[in-house]
């Protein structure tokens, strides 16, 4: 799906600079037990500047859990930006409080869910969880810049390319990796070589049980009673892409593969050709490629053209 947006415009001016590019794929081996089996949500308000990618922890509660954070952001962000238009820029002192607020509002209520889901049951049950990456736009009307804020819980990702800079990682997992730098075990450039090693000649046995054991995430939506949401804030320039994904991509391919995509696609199909090569590695000999792993898949990528 692909989805211009018009910023923020007191003079009536029309402009649609940002372009949203949606594609989501389920893992092939769940579409034989189910008839809608992609535990990936995602979320897009384009009116308001708002994208999201959500991946349930788990099959059957993960779903739930994932579609009720779009559910319940998306109903909120109504609530809290009335205006059918992306934030303006006299409104940004107060976005990280509302982001905090939108994570909130889903978090209690995937953790009511979890509750009513254990006492309806009466026996032990899996609690629904998600991951989430969120996007929130607002437009400086008389400098004419865009602003992207931006959060995540869990290990789906938030990718800025940039002509000229290439590819960053806008957002650090809640995971295996981060336990082991935070222990000492490893540095943070260790474990980036970790995550980005595509054979098993790259890492040592140590370094090979860190990969193998990287999906384990230490938070999400709904997961414990308190969380800790990363918030972060970037100026946006013309010609910018940026990529909201869940791990079904990014245990795939590395950051290399991802940035060739994001240069050269164009902006309607950039998402569709990352998920559709995401699912082609997944298919690989993991002899061949040890990160081939099957997966929902899922990818925004959001383009800003020339502002005038």
């Amino acid at each position: 799906m692909t989805v211009s947006v018009r910023a923020y415009s007191t003079s009536g001016v029309t402009q649609t600079p940002l372009t949203f590019v949606r594609y989501s794929v389920p893992h092939e081996g769940h579409t034989y037990y189910s008839d809608d089996p992609n535990e990936d949500t995602i979320l897009l308000d384009r009116k308001r500047g708002l994208a999201a990618v959500f991946d349930g922890v788990g099959s059957g509660p993960g779903q739930v859990a994932s579609r009720l954070a779009a559910r319940v952001m998306r109903r909120t962000w109504k609530k809290l930006h009335t205006e059918p238009c992306i934030v303006p820029f006299s409104s940004f002192p107060r976005l990280e409080e509302m982001i905090l607020h939108l994570f909130d509002a889903a978090h209690q209520q995937i953790i009511l869910e979890g509750e009513r889901r254990a006492q309806s049951m009466q026996e032990y049950t899996r609690y629904p969880a998600t991951t989430a990456a969120l996007t929130l736009f607002s437009y400086d009307e008389d400098a004419h810049i865009y602003y992207m804020s931006y959060a995540h819980v869990g290990d789906s990702r938030i990718y800025l390319w940039r002509p000229d800079h290439g590819l960053k990682r806008l957002t650090d997992d809640d995971g295996y990796l981060a336990l082991k730098i935070s222990d000492g075990s490893i540095t943070p450039e260790d474990a980036l070589r970790i995550d980005q090693a595509s054979n098993i000649s790259e890492l040592s046995r140590l370094e090979k049980s860190y990969f193998d054991n990287r999906n384990g995430i230490t938070q999400a939506l709904g997961h414990e009673k308190s969380m800790d949401v990363h918030i972060g804030h970037i100026d946006v320039q013309p010609g910018d892409r940026v990529l909201l994904c869940s791990d079904g991509i990014h245990d795939n391919l590395t950051d290399k593969t991802l940035a060739l995509l994001l240069e050269k696609e164009k902006r309607t199909t950039a998402a569709r050709k990352i998920v559709q090569q995401a699912i082609a590695s997944s298919h690989q000999n993991v002899a061949e490629n040890m990160r081939a792993k099957s997966d929902d898949m899922s990818a925004v990528v959001i383009t800003c053209t020339t502002i005038s």
